[in-house]
């Protein structure tokens, strides 16, 4: 497997930390930089020569905008998936014009990006041959092939399986404490696989206030289809949102 080479272009220190560990967290990426302003991205694209760029776009000294025309002027051989908190309709659009895989608006939840980065995966996938038949141009044209959902490395595909059977089965919503009970995992474990299904809307979770004290967190199965039997560990591939 290709090891793809990330760079972040971020000012915030706190929002690149948290990106640098969500990609870090996946196999196949590695981050080989972090940039914080538009001139010190240009110079590690040429000194890194990263194959992805995690671009925002409100930077110091220069607009990602900006960045990315210069980027594709240059003929630069870098995918863009951009990460900002700019969301107004002429700013999307020039982006989009500009052919980023992803537009993602913060805040966005963790899954969010690692959808993202599976649409990148599966544009080099398809990017592979070096001549394409109109099918495979018709892929690369409609977003790529269905892309990865990657499952947080403490995270297991078995029992992700095992939880989401378990709600589904169940006559009324379970708290992470009765999940942890049934499964035999901790509460705080069981909460993060119940979270995780919340975030691929596989589950939906619902505040029940019964007495004083804070209200208990209750969750339940969706109607979607379940995720698939044979993903391996570390991974679940499902098809992405809204396609």
């Amino acid at each position: 497997m290709p090891d793809w080479r990330v760079l972040i272009v971020e000012d915030d220190r706190t929002v690149a930390s948290v990106n640098c560990r969500l990609v870090a967290k996946l196999p196949a990426f590695t981050v080989v930089g972090v940039a914080a302003t538009a001139a010190q991205a240009q110079q590690m694209v040429v000194n890194l020569r990263p194959h992805l760029i995690l671009l925002d776009l409100g930077l110091p000294g220069g607009n990602g905008v900006a960045l990315l025309r210069g980027l594709r002027a240059s003929g630069a051989p870098v995918e863009v998936i951009a990460v900002t908190a700019a969301s107004s309709t002429a700013v999307v659009r020039a982006i989009l014009h500009l052919g980023v895989i992803d537009y993602l608006v913060k805040p966005f939840a963790p899954e969010r990006l690692r959808q993202a980065l599976g649409q990148f995966l599966a544009r080099m996938s398809a990017l592979h041959p070096d001549r394409l038949d109109q099918t495979a141009v018709d892929s690369l044209r409609e977003g790529g092939a269905p892309s990865h959902r990657w499952l947080p490395k403490d995270l297991t595909a078995e029992r992700l399986k095992e939880i989401e059977q378990l709600l589904a089965s169940a006559p009324e919503p379970l708290t992470a404490g009765e999940v942890g009970v049934a499964t035999g995992i901790a509460r705080v474990t069981a909460r993060r696989y119940l979270e995780y299904l919340v975030t691929i809307e596989q589950a939906t979770c619902e505040s029940v206030i019964a007495g004083p004290g804070r209200p208990r967190k209750t969750y339940r199965a969706t109607l979607r289809p379940a995720v698939g039997d044979a993903a391996p560990a570390g991974r679940a591939d499902a098809p992405p949102a809204g396609r």
